[in-house]
């Protein structure tokens, strides 16, 4: 018999191809290793058996893969894996062992004889699900864990770090396990964290007409810049395309492109805007300035000037990335090409 789990995951199968105008039948409970029969469209009829996990990564699949299939050796039997999330590495290898996946993000998957589904479907989820980023400490918390995204989620050492309450933490936390954004170890899901995190990244921003200049001066002290001792202090940091270029990531730009800031807070924004200048238009602007919407943006800041041609602090690859994310066509070409090396981890 069917675990309530698994009972679960063939209602919610059910519910997908439903919504594909097919045909399905539910079989029994003991039905023999079965639990649905899809009619194709020709009328010819699939016989499935549904498994259920809330993430499907690659960490273990095999193994769970293998178990299933000697409990189910009819050979005209189709497994089906329901996830609230399917990894795209989990993909490949449920497509290598012809099993079919439904991704409650949206996406099915099943092959078989005289039937392939391939297809965006309505997404599910969990009623009274909290969205797991929701709020600062969300967007926070996701940040630091891909920041040391081999490192499993620790309330109290994440609370210390952020300097937020342990219950604050907590609940995130056990939002982003119930929505696979962690693994069975607690880490963080890549890049499934990452792709989350940059639909929720969106910071406060203005065009301005002028760039300071790196060093002393008024001004510079006044927009508290931070060019001493960079990576232990906190001030402006440059990002999107003109540190994806420090960093070697594969895009083009010009010596004169606009330059990209993220600064510590909305003071130090509407500063900059005074004394630098709002630009006329956004084709016309010096540099963009972004508030940071998570501090450590501009305290763990890269100095460059080691290793690269480049005065300004840089932002960490991470938040480089999320900025560049925001383009869904030119961004996210870059981002399919760059892996940052020993600058930073890839979790894009």
């Amino acid at each position: 018999m069917l675990a309530r789990t698994d009972l679960d995951g063939a209602e919610a199968l059910r519910e997908a191809v439903d919504a594909l105008g097919l045909g399905i039948e539910v079989l029994e409970p003991g039905s023999e290793s079965a639990d649905l029969v899809l009619i194709n469209p020709a009328g010819g009829r699939v016989v499935i058996e549904v498994k259920r996990l809330s993430l499907a990564a690659a960490d273990g699949l095999d193994r769970r893969i293998n178990q299933w299939s000697r409990q189910t050796p009819q050979a005209e039997v189709i497994g089906v894996l329901v996830a609230d999330r399917v990894t795209r590495e989990a993909r490949e290898m449920l497509r290598a062992a012809g099993w079919g996946w439904l991704d409650l993000r949206g996406h099915l998957h099943i092959a078989g004889p005289g039937l392939f589904i391939d297809a965006d479907v309505p997404a599910m989820r969990t009623p009274g699900q909290s969205a797991p980023l929701a709020g600062r400490v969300g967007v926070e918390v996701a940040a630091l864990l891909l920041l040391n995204p081999d490192e499993p989620a620790a309330v109290r050492h994440i609370a210390g770090l952020l300097s937020r309450a342990p219950s604050s933490v907590s609940q995130v936390l056990s939002s982003m396990q119930a929505a696979a954004l962690l693994d069975e170890q607690r880490k963080p899901t890549v890049p499934e964290l990452f792709w989350e995190l940059a639909a929720r990244w969106q910071p406060s921003h203005a065009d301005v007409q002028g760039v300071p200049s790196p060093g002393g001066g008024a001004v510079n002290d006044a927009l508290r810049l931070g060019f001493e001792n960079v990576e232990a202090t906190t001030g402006w940091v440059l990002t999107d395309t003109m540190a994806a270029a420090t960093y070697g990531a594969p895009v083009g730009v010009r010596s004169d492109h606009p330059l990209d800031f993220y600064v510590p807070d909305e003071a130090i924004l509407r500063r900059a805007v005074h004394l630098l200048g709002a630009a006329r238009d956004h084709d016309s602007r010096a540099a963009t300035v972004r508030v940071a919407p998570v501090p450590m943006i501009c305290s763990r800041r890269v100095d460059g000037t080691g290793w690269a041609d480049q005065v300004w602090p840089l932002a960490q690859p991470l938040f480089v990335a999320l900025d560049l994310a925001q383009d869904p066509g030119r961004g996210r070409e870059v981002l399919d090409g760059w892996t940052p090396g020993d600058r930073g981890r890839r979790v894009w």
